[in-house]
């Protein structure tokens, strides 16, 4: 591009920044739509950030309109990616669109406003991007890690090792690099340019000789069972419902038993009871509870209450193979009963967790889910105050309820293979949104050799028939895998079922339908047999963590905090009146 026309362009982005900011917000969103899935050209996300960085040094002296319209521009991307809320909260999707779409907004201006002072000060564009995308994805609202520059790039390991070492924050940074570097050669800042251009060209040589990811000693034969029960079912699991699901998942948990391995894993809350652990259920066994089954073609007749669950440890037992499965959790359960002879299930915590069924006996082990979802198992921020809490869950997420509590260990689910004596297998079990969380995977894996592998319990039915919000989840799991090292089996209700070796691989995907032995992936049950590779070492990254996007959230706010002082006393000196003249 010739210095004319930068400076047409220029003078056109000045003179119309609401203009200049939508095309630039539609570009970058259309850039974003061409990487991710289900298209998945990931060379996109290199193009991506290039009209944001133009846009930024283009309108630095009229950034905040410029900046506000880019995310106007930005609202159909985060609106495709985030349809399927709709069918949970259709009051929550817009504040959600508002909310992304003002982050990328953000991001725009920061990287405009330090270079009013010092046009090179363009040059730290990728860092301000990174610090803004730290605090949407670890701090806001505590955190939403999706849909980063960086998730494309699972497919290569030429690309993405730097995760191993420095998390994906970095490689979103290095993303960021060919874009700004281009932006800075056109304004003949050369050397800055091709400083940007040397450390892109190592990033991608060195990928083709470092390895920091360890290498598999042994494997595990895990059978994944999918499950396809649709979320609004799951919402109101009537009785009936969940005895039938069950002869729906006996029939599969037997499929999955007839290779021999090592371990079963069920989604998340396939649990078809109230109850699962031993405690809970002698609760259920004293107050003589049942409930009554109406069969499609016969008369009702009474069951325990206990029984959903006693089938299922009894198979397990009936089998001899370990049972992972998600299920309700509670701290000081109390069974009460009211006037109209129903009980009520009472407890001091109630928890969203995955249990150990072995030896034929109920459960002792489970891990409580950590981090819940926002907006999805408690309110951020809003939650301080039951009653609006209450009165936004009637107006738009109705059938909802927020009464899950966090768990607090971070322990390995042990599984003991084969006889009484023999190897142990340590779990890490992210539930669902966990497995996008980097620190939160990271204290589940343990920096020193915490577990042996991630087993992801999760419910996309959320998502619904939406395949490519089903694909963006799995996508986004695969970069804990790259950051820690670790493989990971994911067991998701309507799919998508999965295994990930410790380089973010996909190693087998979908499950076998057990009716017709066709493959299939979304919204159908079925079975997947998978040989998990173990790793015994960590990757770096496992031991120091985030430090890239803390660093770059505190150079961030070093020089938003720096431009803001020096144009406050650049106004200063503007307003100082003049010496009077001497006589």
């Amino acid at each position: 591009m010739r210095d004319d026309e930068l400076g047409s362009l220029a003078q056109f982005a000045a003179g119309h920044p609401r203009l200049s900011g939508l095309i630039a917000g539609l570009t970058h969103g259309l850039c974003l739509a061409l990487a991710f899935p289900p298209i998945g050209l990931w060379g996109f996300v290199f193009l991506a950030p290039l009209p944001l960085v133009l846009l930024g040094h283009l309108t630095r002296r009229r950034s905040f309109l410029a900046a506000f319209w880019c995310g106007i521009g930005m609202a159909p991307w985060w609106l495709l990616g985030h349809i399927w809320v709709v069918r949970v909260s259709a009051f929550g999707l817009v504040p959600l669109v508002i909310t992304l779409s003002a982050c990328t907004g953000l991001a725009v201006y920061l990287g405009a406003f330090v270079q009013r002072r010092a046009a090179w000060m363009l040059a730290c564009w990728p860092i301000i991007w990174v610090g803004c995308d730290f605090f949407r994805g670890a701090i806001l609202a505590d955190g939403y890690a999706w849909y980063f520059l960086a998730h494309p790039l699972a497919e290569t390991s030429v690309l993405n090792w730097p995760a191993a070492i420095l998390g994906t924050y970095a490689v979103t940074l290095l993303v960021t690099l060919p874009a700004t570097a281009c932006v800075l050669w056109l304004i003949h800042m050369r050397a800055a340019a091709t400083s940007l251009t040397a450390v892109s060209a190592v990033w991608v040589l060195l990928g083709f000789v470092v390895d920091p990811w360890p290498s598999a000693s042994r494997t595990l034969k895990v059978a994944v069972v999918q499950t396809n029960v649709p979320q609004d079912v799951k919402l109101d699991w009537s009785m009936t419902q969940r005895f039938d699901d069950l002869q729906a998942m006996r029939r599969l948990i037997i499929a999955a038993a007839q290779d021999g391995p090592d371990v079963i894993v069920l989604p998340e809350s396939m649990c078809p009871g109230w109850t699962l652990d031993a405690e809970s259920l002698e609760l259920e066994r004293q107050a003589g509870l049942f409930f009554e089954y109406q069969p499609a073609d016969s008369p009702p007749w009474k069951m325990e209450v206990t029984t959903l669950a006693d089938e299922l440890i009894a198979l397990q037992g009936a089998l001899g193979i370990p049972i992972v499965i998600g299920g309700p959790g509670y701290e000081g359960l109390e069974l009460r009963p009211d006037d109209d002879g129903f009980w009520w299930y009472e407890a001091d915590k109630n928890f969203n967790s995955v249990f150990v069924i072995e030896d034929g006996r109920a459960p002792t082990k489970r891990y409580d889910k950590i981090a819940l979802t926002p907006f999805g198992e408690y309110m951020p921020y809003i939650g301080a105050w039951p009653w609006l809490e209450h009165r936004l869950l009637g107006l738009g997420a109705r059938g909802m309820s927020f009464g899950l509590d966090p768990g607090q260990s971070t322990a390995p689910l042990t599984v003991s293979l084969g006889e009484e004596g023999g190897e142990v297998v340590r779990l890490a079990t992210p539930v669902c949104f966990e497995a996008t969380r980097p620190a939160v995977c990271r204290r589940l894996v343990g920096p020193t050799g915490h577990a042996d592998a991630m087993f992801n319990l999760t419910n996309d039915g959320w998502f619904g028939s939406w395949k490519p919000g089903k694909e963006h989840h799995l996508l986004t799991a695969r970069w804990r895998c790259i950051e820690l090292g670790v493989s990971m089996v994911r067991a998701a209700n309507t799919g998508i079922s999965c295994a990930i070796d410790q380089r973010g691989q996909v190693l087998a995907s979908g499950a076998l339908d057990i009716r017709t032995g066709e493959r299939v992936e979304s919204n159908r049950e079925g079975v997947l047999l998978v040989d998990l590779p173990l790793t015994d070492g960590r990757t770096i990254y496992a031991r120091i963590g985030d430090i890239v996007g803390w660093a770059c959230l505190g150079v961030c706010a070093g020089l938003v905090a720096l431009s803001a002082a020096a144009a406050r006393s650049s106004r200063r000196g503007d307003r100082t009146p003049s010496e009077p003249e001497a006589r």
